[in-house]
């Protein structure tokens, strides 16, 4: 009876220091100062539930404690591809669970044709980076950051279209990619989502949306509600047969990770496209080009809600064949081994490419030296640094998750010191930020 008492006194206390935190009527006190005292007060709360628990043990059957701040973190959740060079990190302080993409067989293009992540965009309807047709001014595209996500991101307009200046025409073969997340709350079932469109360029600068006759590829990617729906639909230009013209439509259910980061791509080989969500191959569209012709693409949406973001949307082309490339030239390199913002950690997308590489390092005998390359952001030695230990992330990565005899890896970094473009333009620095595996 007394321990029980012990229990009701306890969490008396407790209840004091919950209302201290919640009902602090102060407005002074903000930033680092609420903060602090917010965080002495939990450590206060802590305690007192740790007592409370040492002190009914023998009453109540006691539970084991869980560690729950009131938000789940996911493993899979995608910070930004700008693999900023500030970082000394430990490569064996976080293991990437590649799971989600075991035997995806989508694979980047070799060679950065276009990457942007919004860092640097200036977006306008004259002379920005990007062109943007806000056709609702009151929710107009612009460059924002997400609540908990790295990176900047461009919250696409509700209705509107957009694409990068600078960017004219798409190789027959090529691949798109791009980080997407949406708000499930506001974003409705109802009209589109995204719409990527690969689209006759002809040195045009205008676009009609709806009633555009040249050749025209559109694929909608619509995700909503929090149950995960992910509508993708196909269409050509107007004008042809109804049939020809809607080609494709599919709704696929609990596919959409919602409130979390999501990756698109696409694969374009000659007239066929495949699309991929989160490294699974969703949409394999056969002859989807009717006619030849110099693509380039846009952007566009008309949604019934306003809650849509993207970033890190990287255009690819050559196709990558690491077994063949290190077998003629001795060596293979790629920029298509993503690693999370300021870190070693490799990201889940890249399991394709080393599964690409561990294949080629099978096929021959010998030592392989794995060699890190950043770009320019940083300082010499922290560039140094985490260059050095990317390439121990990617041995890593290749030993547990692919089984190469860790004897045959050796591993350097060159930081910034070994630049193939210019570290002046994302594109450039997306090319210099790549891992070489050589033969020795």
């Amino acid at each position: 009876m007394k321990k029980i008492s012990t229990f009701l006194f306890m969490m008396l206390v407790l209840n004091c220091f919950v209302s201290a935190q919640i009902n602090n009527p102060t407005d002074v006190a903000k930033g680092k100062a609420t903060q602090k005292v917010n965080q002495k007060t939990d450590e206060a709360i802590d305690a007192g539930i740790d007592a409370i628990e040492d002190g009914i043990n023998s009453v109540f059957k006691k539970k084991d404690k869980k560690k729950d701040s009131g938000k789940k973190e996911n493993p899979k959740s995608k910070p930004s591809h700008t693999n900023s060079s500030n970082s000394n990190t430990n490569p064996n302080e976080d293991e990437t669970d590649f799971s989600e993409y075991e035997g995806s067989t989508f694979v980047s293009g070799k060679e950065v044709l276009f990457f942007e992540d919004f860092s640097t965009a200036q977006i306008s309807s004259g002379s920005g980076n990007w062109f943007v047709n806000n056709w609702d001014q009151e929710n107009p595209a612009q460059i924002t950051s997400l609540n908990g996500k790295d990176g900047n991101w461009l919250k696409i307009p509700r209705y509107g279209h957009f694409f990068p200046n600078g960017f004219k025409n798409l190789p027959d073969n090529c691949t798109i990619e791009w980080d997407m997340y949406i708000d499930a709350e506001t974003v409705s079932e109802m009209q589109s989502g995204l719409r990527f469109s690969f689209v006759a360029r002809d040195d045009r600068e205008n676009f009609d949306l709806h009633f555009n006759e040249k050749p025209e590829v559109t694929l909608d990617v619509h995700p909503y509600g929090s149950e995960g729906f992910l509508n993708i639909s196909a269409t050509r230009e107007y004008g042809l047969d109804p049939e020809i013209q809607n080609f494709y439509t599919k709704t696929y259910n609990n596919t959409w990770k919602s409130n979390e980061i999501n990756r698109m791509a696409i694969s374009r080989n000659g007239n066929s496209i495949k699309i991929f969500h989160n490294g699974k191959e969703l949409v394999n569209l056969q002859n989807a080009f009717l006619k030849k012709g110099n693509y380039t693409f846009m952007m566009s949406s008309n949604q019934w809600g306003n809650g849509m973001y993207i970033t890190n949307v990287r255009v690819g082309g050559k196709v990558p064949n690491a077994t063949q490339e290190i077998k003629s030239d001795g060596k293979f390199v790629t920029n298509a081994i993503y690693f999370d913002v300021n870190s070693s950690r490799i990201k889940p997308e890249s399991w394709s490419i080393l599964n690409n590489a561990a294949q080629a390092i099978k096929s021959i005998s010998g030592t392989i030296s794995i060699v890190g390359h950043t770009d320019g952001d940083g300082s010499d030695e922290a560039n140094l640094t985490l260059s050095k230990n990317r390439a121990e992330s990617v041995k890593n990565a290749l030993v547990n998750e692919f089984g190469i005899d860790a004897s045959r890896l050796q591993t350097d970094g060159k930081g910034e010191s070994q630049p193939i473009d210019s570290n002046q333009t994302t594109s450039g620095k997306a090319q210099n930020r790549r891992v070489e595996f050589i033969k020795i």
